[in-house]
């Protein structure tokens, strides 16, 4: 029974929720509830590229070959709002941060 209302909580997008991998690359539109998790736990710190395209997918906007973005807010018309940006340093992550889009 908890599941089920994790996942209801989950789909009507209240609270944040645990990191899930399947979620954040299946759900993008609900990316928002999965951040504050990422946050905490710093799940993406340390980790090399292939584990990052594993974890959170193969579709990062790439900046440079030091900066990737995933979408995590976009409006209507898919345009990116917000963005979790990935910043590496000899192949591994080594800071996370939140960017608003102007």
């Amino acid at each position: 029974m908890p599941n089920l209302i994790k996942k209801l909580l989950f789909l009507l997008e209240i609270g944040n929720h645990q990191f899930d991998s399947i979620l954040w690359k299946t759900c993008p539109e609900k990316r928002n509830t999965l951040v504050n998790d990422i946050f905490k736990f710093k799940v993406p710190i340390g980790k090399s590229k292939k584990e990052i395209r594993e974890l959170f997918g193969h579709e990062p906007d790439i900046y440079t070959p030091m900066t990737w973005s995933y979408p995590v807010e976009s409006d209507k018309f898919g345009n990116p709002l917000i963005s979790l940006s990935l910043y590496f340093k000899d192949e591994i992550v080594t800071s996370i941060r939140l960017k608003t889009m102007e």
